[in-house]
């Protein structure tokens, strides 16, 4: 399976096990995870696969953070990034080779366009860039605008790229119950058209949904093309 799930898992460690049902369920190739609240010295492991994390540069406890986890089977790399944003990158060979960017921008933190585009010029192309903006923005599903979500709507434009969202609510407010879409998934143009968006519909421990980004080309559609010699001449199979 070609299956990437993008997840504000609110905390790594205590939903390790819903993390590992999520692989029963979905065979995902990879895991774009954010708000894993892990430290450097935190020892965590996913039988099966790699890990690749970047940390809170703001706090000594354990907070934010972003992490991608890769099917050890699968031919991939890290791409080194210097931002200070909390975002990890790789490059992995799929039916082509893509970047996968795991990102968290905290409620309270400045973001500018300046940042992003700096963040997405090292991402080799294509790249798929998920995960949670705490932006607000209709053109997502949410009913309101923040600053974030005019930063973002307005990056997206003028780089010319895509947002797989639906406008399904990805993110349940724990304290008064109100549904937002604050997680985000762009992509380059070229593979808008390659994964299906769908939010799953357990939280799974967490007050943000898990995203699933399902290939849509099976191994018969990406099968060469053969010919054999029949009977009535030359056939395709």
């Amino acid at each position: 399976m070609t299956n990437i799930i993008q997840w504000n898992c609110r905390g790594l460690k205590i939903n390790l096990l819903e993390l590992t049902l999520l692989v029963q369920s979905f065979l995902p190739i990879a895991f774009c995870l954010q708000e894993t609240h892990l430290k450097e010295s935190d020892n965590v492991s996913l039988k099966g696969y790699n890990m690749y994390s970047t940390f809170s540069k703001v706090d000594e406890r354990a907070a934010g953070g972003s992490s991608i986890f890769v099917k050890d089977n699968v031919i991939h790399s890290t791409v080194q990034l210097t931002t200070d944003l909390q975002a990890v990158a790789i490059r992995l060979s799929l039916d082509k080779t893509i970047t996968l960017c795991s990102i968290y921008i905290p409620p309270n933190s400045i973001i500018d366009k300046a940042k992003l585009k700096n963040l997405t010029d090292q991402l080799p192309s294509p790249f798929i860039l998920m995960g949670d903006f705490n932006a607000h923005n209709p053109l997502w599903g949410s009913k309101t605008h923040n600053a974030k979500g005019k930063i973002i709507e307005d990056f997206v434009s003028q780089e010319g790229l895509c947002i797989f969202n639906d406008g399904s609510n990805t993110y349940l407010h724990p304290g008064n119950g109100s549904y937002s879409s604050i997680d985000i998934t762009i992509c380059d143009p070229s593979l808008l058209l390659d994964y299906s968006w769908r939010v799953h519909d357990d939280l799974c421990g967490s007050d943000h949904f898990p995203i699933v980004l399902e290939h849509l080309f099976t191994s018969a559609q990406q099968r060469v093309p053969r010919w054999k010699l029949d009977k009535g001449g030359l056939v395709l199979v």
